[in-house]
């Protein structure tokens, strides 16, 4: 009995993309890949990728006044956690939100320790002055 040869299989499927190329997916039925084989599975697919990928947060823009202190900046901190798990807010948008919140924090440290270094530089500087001036004034003793 002889044996029959099987027919190559195809590397990559026979369609052309809209560019022009050769589809470079691997094929399934009759030589063309998941997607060229069946066009309408293609489209349901992106229609369901863009349905998930909508954005059910969008809320209109409300005024918000920028934080003066680190109080305030604990104090909004902690409505966007809490808004985050009630499902008002995006997860996102409160990342973002709560990692500027955290820098501005950061910023609010820093301009208070330059604060009290220079408010020691000046203490210094008074206490070198008042130390000459006693020294200047003080009678000689000859």
């Amino acid at each position: 009995m002889p044996l029959k040869r099987s027919k190559p299989t195809l590397a990559q499927c026979k369609a052309t993309t809209s560019s022009g190329e050769r589809c470079k997916a691997k094929p399934h039925k009759d030589g063309l890949c998941f997607f060229h084989s069946d066009p309408k599975k293609a489209a349901e697919l992106g229609r369901k990728g863009g349905r998930r990928n909508r954005h059910p947060y969008e809320t209109p823009l409300e005024p918000v006044t920028a934080p003066k202190s680190a109080g305030d900046v604990k104090r909004m901190l902690a409505e966007i956690m809490a808004e985050i798990r009630s499902g008002k807010m995006d997860p996102k948008v409160g990342s973002t939100r709560g990692y500027l919140g955290m820098s501005l924090l950061r910023a609010f440290e820093v301009a208070e320790f330059e604060q009290r270094l220079e408010q020691k530089n000046e203490l210094e500087k008074q206490a070198e002055q008042t130390e000459q001036t006693g020294k200047n004034e003080a009678p000689d003793s000859r």
